[in-house]
């Protein structure tokens, strides 16, 4: 591998796959002027490595396990499993659209959860 980029085990827990806040503010990215409800919410996102072998914390998919096995013992061959969302919710949303104040709930807009997959 690169220089660097060797997974070293020594560092914190805070390294490890775990969610953290992603504000978005909807004025901000310009869509504003159209969503009422609400302005602004914590979506969440996932950050963090994903070390072999994976323990059950970080909510391997069965994939995931054998995944950080086989880079446990063929490090240069094989991805290590990425930290992504493994459980996610609803936003509900007032807005705009043709003149008319909508009430929809849209899905996957918040990660409840992350793992390794």
């Amino acid at each position: 591998g690169l220089p660097g980029t060797a997974a070293g085990g020594r560092g914190s827990d805070k390294s490890l796959c775990r969610r953290v806040d992603l504000h978005v503010d909807f004025n901000q990215i310009g869509w504003g002027s159209w969503i009422v409800f609400p302005k602004r919410y914590n979506a969440y996102r996932c950050e963090g490595s994903c070390p072999g072998p994976l323990g059950e914390n970080l909510n391997p998919t069965n994939h995931a396990y054998m995944q950080s096995l086989l880079k446990h013992y063929y490090s240069d061959r094989v991805a290590a499993p990425c930290c992504a969302p493994t459980k996610m919710s609803p936003l509900s949303m007032l807005y705009y659209e043709n003149r008319e104040m909508l009430l929809r709930h849209h899905e996957d807009m918040i990660v409840d959860e992350c793992g390794c997959q």
